[in-house]
């Protein structure tokens, strides 16, 4: 899956995901006022002067605005998965956890239940993706000589190096160091330190938040990775030097490598490969009629 198909599926998600909302706060809560909560439709959700938004407007703005594109989302979803599940048709979950590792290093800081929450959208939709094109490549015969020719020619791109997520604090003096470290044993926060104490300009308002990096990545020395790689999530490290400054580093996040066999990534490939004899001449409603669809925006 390439990196734009990945945003395409970052941005559904984001419409998707403010659609469910608005409907949950809707039919199940209401709208919460300073007077409890309230099914009123003419509820203020907001007021300019002396005069109130409803929250009728509201909706009927956003039902206007993104209305049928997300419903038409969520039919392509419902559409595509009763298909998949008639045929018994089955994605690698190799390949889906690739993709959301992938996606993950797009992500910042997030506890456990955000991030858990992020990554059953992420594989609803990732699902979707591979199995809509499962279905729409199915009758496609791909010759296993031109299978094999694409996977030596791309399958470096299936690879997933070992990824860390972390946050480093900086300091110029062993003494420095220790004092750091001794306030962490104490229960101070390694981003409020590093806020306080940390010499790198460029991550100290960050909480001394790096990103994620791969063992491969030439953007941290090499001692980044040898003292990540001896560290669990959520643990910091002894300070280290690092030319003339020491460093104190933070793991939130590990992310295994993930590597494929050929007949770990045959089913992916025969897709890809009759992706490209189909080209772009498909879309998920020639799928409509299979399973029977009505719609609301339905003339």
């Amino acid at each position: 899956m390439s990196r734009k198909q990945m945003w395409s599926i970052i941005v559904v998600l984001l419409m998707t995901n403010v659609a469910t909302l608005v409907w949950m706060n809707f039919s199940d809560r209401g709208m919460k006022t300073d007077k409890g909560t309230i099914q009123d439709m003419q509820a203020a959700v907001a007021k300019v002067g002396d005069k109130s938004i409803t929250y009728a407007s509201w909706l009927s703005a956003l039902d206007h605005q993104h209305g049928e594109e997300v419903l038409e989302q969520l039919i392509n979803q419902e559409v595509v998965f009763q298909l998949a599940e008639e045929q018994d048709m089955q994605i690698e979950e190799k390949l889906i956890e690739r993709e959301l590792s992938l996606m993950e290093t797009m992500t910042g800081v997030m506890d456990d239940d955000q991030l858990q929450a992020m990554r059953d959208h992420w594989r609803k939709q990732v699902r979707y993706n591979y199995l809509l094109e499962a279905l729409m490549t199915q009758d496609v015969g791909i010759p296993e000589e031109e299978m094999k020719e694409y996977y030596n020619q791309y399958k470096q791109q299936y690879e997933f190096q070992k990824t860390y997520q972390l946050s480093h604090i900086v300091v110029s003096s062993s003494e420095e160091a220790e004092k750091v470290v001794q306030e962490l044993d104490d229960g101070a926060a390694f981003d409020a330190l590093a806020r306080e104490y940390s010499a790198d300009e460029e991550t100290k308002q960050k909480g001394g938040y790096l990103g994620y990096f791969s063992e491969d990545s030439s953007f941290l020395s090499d001692s980044y990775y040898d003292v990540a790689s001896e560290l669990e999530e959520g643990e910091y490290s002894k300070p280290f030097p690092s030319e003339q400054d020491y460093i104190l580093l933070y793991v939130h996040r590990t992310l295994p490598a993930i590597s494929f066999t050929y007949d770990e990534l045959k089913a992916a490939v025969e897709r890809q490969v009759a992706l490209q004899h189909v080209g772009g001449s498909f879309s998920p409603k020639d799928l409509w009629e299979e399973i029977g669809v009505d719609s609301y925006y339905d003339d």
